[in-house]
This record gives C-alpha cells, structure tokens and sequence, in this order.
C-alpha cells in the first residue's frame, strides 16, 4: 500500500498503526499539501457488505462533526476494493502511551484532559452520534496538549456486526458499560460511563477490573463495586472521586444526565468552584451510621473531679515531652542531602532523581507558560542546592505549556483580510498557493482550522487560491466550431471573437486557427479567439468566345440562342444570314440553340 494514491489525492506513506477493523497510514493530500491520517478496513470486514454499508454511513455522519477536541473526518471514499477514511492528522501520542509513560497523570492535567473528551461526546451526542468505544487508545494528545477525539462512528458498525466476547475486544471490555457488558440497548449514558473508567485510569495507572478473558472482566462490570480510586492514589481530591462515582453508576439514570453536565463539573472544580449538589449527595457516598449515644456520666462533684483532671493533665504533658524528646532524636539520625536540581526535566525525569536522592516529590501547583513544554519543572520548593533532610517533601510547579488561543476561521476571506486577522490574534500566518476553483488570493483552507486552540505565537499555514491549475492549450486545427466551443465551456475558457477566413484546405465551418496557440498554458476564465473557414475562395469566371455554326439553317430563319454559365443564365435571339452566330460565356456551361422545331445543346469551354 505504501507509495498508493487513493482518489486520485490521497497518497500512502507510512503505517503508523494496526487496529482491530483497520490499518492505519500516515499520508499526504496533494491538492492541499498536508499531512493526513488514512484508515483502510481489513479485506475480513471488505467482504460483508451489510457491515461496509453501515460503516460507510456511521462514517459519513461522523464526518459532519466539528469541534475542536474531534478529530475531524475530510473524506469517505473506495477504490479498487480499498474502502478508506481519510481523517486529520494528530501530531502527538495517544492518551494510553501518555498513561504508559507517566503512569499516574497529574490530577489537574488528568481533569482539563477528562473535561476536554467530555465537551467533545457532548459535541457528538447533540447530533445523535455515539462512539461507543471511549478509551486512552481512542484519545489522542496534541504536541501543544490538546485532545482529540476519534474513531467517531467506527464503533457503531463494529458492535451492531461484529461483537463477541474474544480477544478481538479484550482492550475495550476494560471501558464497557454495564448495559454493552449484557448486550443491551446503549445511550450517551454508556460514553458517560466509559469516560468515568478512563478518567480513574488516568489518576490510578490501571484499569478497575481486570481478569483472565473478556467474560470475566464484563461480569465485573455488571456485578462488582466500583474500586475507590483513593486507594489507588491517595493524592486525588474528593470532589474528582465524587466525579468518577457518578459517571460510573451501575444504572444510567444515577450518572451524569449528558457529557456537557460532567465537563461542567470537572470544570467547576479546576476553576475552584464547588461541585453541584447532585454530585455531593449521590447514595454511592457511604456514610457512617450514628453512634450509639451513651448515656452522658453522672457528673462527679467534690475534689476527686479535680484530681483526676490535674492526674490527666500530668499524664499528657509527659507523652508530649517524651514524643518531642523522640522527634528530636530521631531527626538527628536523618542523614541530610542536598537538594538536586531538576527544574526543567520532565515530571516523571524529576520524580526519579529526587526519590534517588531520598526525597519525597510532590506536585504543586500547574502554570500556562509561553517557554516550557507541557509537564516539564518550572520551579521547585526547596530550591537547588540546599542541605535538607532526607525524606523531605519537595514540591514541584510544572507547566500546563503555552496558554492557548482560539484560531478563527478565515476560509473564503481574502488573503489580506485573513492574515490581518490571525496576526491580531497573536499568530504567525504562513502561506502557501494552491490551484484552485475559488478567486485568485482567496483563502482555500487553513491548518490548524477554526474552532482549534493553539499557543500564541504559533504558525497557522494558509492555503491561498492561485487560480486554477493551468490546461496546455488544445489544437483545434481542423475541429468544427461546434466542437471547440464545447471544449472551451468544459474547461471554463471564455471564447471572444470569431473570425471567417477563406481557406483552400479546410471547408466551410471548421477551424483554421487559433489564439492563444495550441500548447501554450491557459487557465479557467483566459479569453481565446478562433478563425472559422468559409470555403475557397471564388474567383471572377473567364470570358469564353463561343462561335455557333449556322451551315444548314435556312436564311431568315429565327435561332433562339440559351447560355447556361457561372453568371446565370440568358437568351439571345437571332435570324440567321448565313453567317456564324458570334457570342461569348462566363467560365463554363452549356449553349442551346433552338430554331423551327429543333434543339441543340452543347458544353463549353
């Protein structure tokens, strides 16, 4: 396949994965110059013609979605038993080997990457598309961290055609719903549920059941309590803890009603908000059963009262003497180290040369900055180079990468008016000229699109129209009119002026020549002039002397004379004398000469 051109556009590069239903490629679109993802199905799902049709529909309404945080869907095409979607391409990792490499993502970033998905499902639910198959492997991280959704519509063809519990969906049985565990009807409300046991393994760096075969995992689903992600981490807040159980109920009227009602609530937490009542109070919060109330002491009176109060009083001054005494010297035992450096590093980088030094990381707060990568150290508490002890906490601040802005969408502006735009923005523009049907310096397309969000300063690239793409221009030598005015309409060429012309070797009607001439390279809208054939052109006839013998006629007999030539036709009268008749004729003809009852014709010259 590598090297293949699908649809006449879209060129194969390089595999870049291997699913389940597809293989994966990197490609190119050469009409508009950029990079691309193409998805081919597998020839097992190729010969099941019900499926190709569903996959084919669930793909095409995939395709109308538009959000920032889906992976948008440019093309749905087939070509030679290849069926193939041709998709944006994601310059990043997928959230799994995001989960691979850090193993328990920080909690803010693991929230603003949960919100994001959320806002994406709500985005396709409101427009009756569900996915079905949310997990880390479906998620895809932008270099810039922002996530991108796929395989929209891909999952509903596979489970209403293909779905058993094999190994063939041993890495999605881990995100089922209760209700897709039992085979039953799904809803928005199973995404809601796949994307709970997606956010618990971003903070856990594990799943919450497992098992030796997908039975056994979707039986967990349907029967088993939910884990306590705290168990797992303790560092995760309440309040995330309260998201996670809600989204994951056993029965989808106790979950999130809509996906939008979830990124509310992980948004309301990142901004320091409180969650919604409907969060706090859910029944899955376990609450302790009152304490049976002991009957209150009588109160003793009198002096013992007294001495048991200073004897209690004794007692606990001298515990706090011997715990500080005991403090104290075992902090002297503590070996000191030195704090080492890691502002910069990457979060995991950092959290293994600390722990090597014998101290405790701990992340703080999360900043936007323009300069550092997302994850990376931007300052630590105790600073480099100080002598602590060991087993001190060092608490790192670590970047969220650039703050990011909305891009516009500039398509269909004009080239000057789009970059003025961007460049307000805070964008660099870069363009690029491509043939294309729209008006000269029209903005064709942009990349990143409208709706993205990107970090000021970065390069957004667009696709300027330079016209269309140039025709060599058609010999139309020897053509009929009527075909060279075809040919220019199908190739958008307007035709001028007509010109007639005699011609010795073309007839009437047909072309002679041309402007501009055959070869020379036009575009849609270029003027061309044609010259038409009107035939050879005549010539006046030669004066023919014609000599008419009258031996034989009677003197006085009346001869009428009739000349047919290239002028016409006209007749002569005569009365014979004896003498030949002299006249003359125009090129060639016939002469009819005719008296008393008889006629004589003859040609000439």
């Amino acid at each position: 396949m590598i090297g293949k051109i699908l649809g006449n556009r879209y060129q194969i590069m390089e595999k870049i994965g291997d699913g389940g239903t597809a293989v994966v490629y990197k490609g190119r679109d050469t009409l508009l110059n950029r990079h691309v993802t193409i998805k081919v199905l597998r020839p097992e799902y190729v010969s099941d013609q019900d499926f190709v049709r569903r996959f084919r529909r669930e793909a095409q309404a995939a395709a109308g979605l538009s959000h920032p945080n889906i992976v948008s869907i440019y093309d749905v095409g087939m070509e030679d038993g290849v069926h193939y979607i041709v998709m944006e391409y994601v310059h990043g990792q997928s959230l799994k080997a995001l989960i691979e490499e850090l193993g328990q993502l920080p909690v803010r970033m693991a929230a603003e990457y949960a919100a994001q998905i959320a806002l994406a499902l709500g985005n396709a639910h409101k427009h009756g598309i569900i996915h079905r198959d949310v997990k880390p492997h479906n998620i895809l991280i932008s270099d810039d961290g922002r996530v991108k959704v796929t395989d929209f519509g891909i999952a509903q063809a596979v489970t209403a055609s293909t779905i058993t519990y094999t190994g063939a969906i041993l890495g999605s049985v881990h995100y089922f719903s209760p209700e897709q565990a039992r085979g039953g009807q799904t809803d928005e409300k199973s995404d809601i549920y796949s994307l709970g046991i997606v956010l618990y393994e971003m903070l856990t760096g594990k799943v919450p059941y497992s098992g030796e075969s997908p039975v056994s995992i979707a039986v967990k689903h349907l029967q088993e309590p939910f884990p306590d992600p705290q168990e797992s981490n303790p560092e995760i807040p309440v309040e995330i803890k309260r998201i996670i159980f809600r989204a994951v109920q056993k029965n989808p009227a106790d979950r999130f009603q809509t996906a939008g009602e979830m990124a509310a609530e992980l948004q309301n937490w990142l901004s320091g908000r409180q969650l919604h009542p409907s969060t706090i109070n859910k029944p899955y919060v376990t609450g302790m059963k009152a304490a049976e109330r002991r009957p209150a002491a009588k109160k003793k009176r009198g002096i013992k009262i007294l001495y048991f109060l200073a004897a209690l009083m004794a007692v606990l001054m001298l515990a706090l003497f011997v715990y500080g005494v005991f403090r104290f010297l075992d902090s002297i035992r503590v070996p000191d180290v030195v704090v080492p450096n890691v502002e910069g590093e990457t979060l995991q980088n950092a959290t293994m040369i600390l722990e090597e030094a014998g101290l405790v990381p701990r992340l703080g707060q999360q900043e936007y900055h323009p300069d550092i990568p997302i994850n990376q150290v931007i300052s630590q508490d105790p600073k480099a180079g100080r002598t602590v002890k060991a087993g001190r906490t060092v608490t790192l601040v670590t970047s969220l990468g650039p703050e990011l802005i909305t891009v516009e969408n500039v398509v269909g502006k004009m080239l000057r008016e789009a970059r003025m735009v961007l460049e307000e923005s805070g964008f660099e523009v870069k363009v690029e000229e491509v043939y294309s049907e729209m008006p000269s310096q029209t903005v064709v397309s942009q990349d990143p699109g409208g709706g993205y969000k990107i970090p000021r300063g970065s390069e957004i690239t667009l696709y300027v129209s330079k016209g269309s793409e140039p025709i060599e221009m058609f010999d139309f030598t020897g053509r009929t009119l009527e075909d060279a005015e075809a040919w220019l309409s199908l190739f958008g060429l307007n035709l001028r002026h007509i010109k007639e012309e005699h011609s010795d070797e073309y007839e009437a009607g047909y072309v002679i020549d041309q402007f501009p001439a055959p070869g020379e390279m036009v575009q849609a809208g270029d003027d061309v002039d044609l010259v038409i054939s009107k035939g050879p052109e005549k010539l006046p006839p030669e004066k023919i002397p014609l000599t008419i013998n009258t031996e034989g006629i009677p003197i006085g007999e009346t001869i009428t004379v009739t000349i047919r030539d290239e002028e016409g036709e006209r007749s002569e009268t005569y009365v014979c004398d004896g003498n030949p008749i002299q006249t003359f004729g125009w090129g060639s003809g016939t002469v009819e000469v005719s008296w008393g009852i008889y006629t004589e014709t003859v040609a000439f010259p």
